[in-house]
């Protein structure tokens, strides 16, 4: 397979790497379940168990989505759709319990945003959830991300406005591959995106298996932003799940020590 051409910004369905997810269940093992295969595409998780307890969890949390999964736990999804739309207004996705005309008109009429059949795979809520923010971006509306400005991670400085990074005030030149991979990890520093995230926020979603574009493209950047690429302090691999930024103090105290 022929490396893929990148030259031109990733703007189709970007993964929504760090978007705070509530997923509410009836059963605590199924809003984990959804919850763990969420997470492998970069989504930060909050998993509810009880619809009553997440009522009232909505109200302190800062859920930027909503995931109401209940499989046939539930006869009525709508009430419970209702229910979330008084506390939040945050898009909201549900997975039907019958899956039929009538239950998802009931739930889109009591304020839910999209609809799945039941025992969807998660690939698709991921889909539908990238969809519908991309909608709302497009739409006007209010985006999560705010206007692009510096980012500054230990001696590293990334630029996305002018797409130019220095390093302890010194311009590093980078492809706009690197750039890309570099300013996606750099979003939310010190946290592991995972590499399933990262591929196809950087190549696209039909790239998703070639692992080794990453990995390889992971080299390039250590290569011009690490003192030693073989031991990198910025750009580092946690639980083998995915890459993070960090700010290279721990690493250098962990040399040190």
């Amino acid at each position: 397979m022929h490396a893929p051409t990148t030259d031109h910004p990733y703007t189709e369905l970007p993964p929504l790497v760090g978007l705070q997810v509530t997923v509410i269940a009836t059963e605590l093992e199924r809003s984990y379940d959804r919850a763990r295969g969420l997470e492998g595409f970069g989504y930060r998780v909050t998993a509810c168990g009880e619809p009553g307890a997440a009522h009232a969890q909505l109200n302190e949390s800062h859920a930027e989505a909503i995931v109401v999964d209940l499989g046939r736990g539930l006869s009525f999804p709508a009430e419970l759709v209702a229910r979330v739309r008084t506390v939040s207004v945050a898009p909201l996705l549900v997975v039907g319990c019958a899956g039929t005309a009538v239950e998802m008109l009931r739930c889109f009429e009591s304020g839910a945003d999209d609809y799945c059949r039941p025992r969807c795979p998660t690939e698709e809520i991921d889909l539908r959830l990238r969809a519908l923010f991309r909608r709302i971006n497009n739409s006007g509306a209010q985006r999560l991300s705010q206007t692009p400005t510096a980012i500054r991670v230990g001696e590293i400085e990334i630029d996305p406005a002018s797409q130019t990074v220095r390093k302890a005030g010194v311009a590093v030149p980078l492809s706009p591959t690197e750039f890309r991979l570099l300013s996606t990890l750099a979003e939310h520093p010190g946290e592991v995106i995972p590499s399933k995230a990262l591929i196809a926020r950087v190549w696209g979603n039909e790239y998703s298996g070639e692992t080794h574009y990453l990995r390889l493209y992971v080299r390039y950047l250590r290569q011009k932003l690490e003192v030693d690429p073989s031991h990198p302090l910025y750009i580092v691999n946690r639980w083998g799940s995915g890459y993070a930024l960090d700010d290279g103090s721990r690493a250098a105290r962990d040399l040190a020590s």
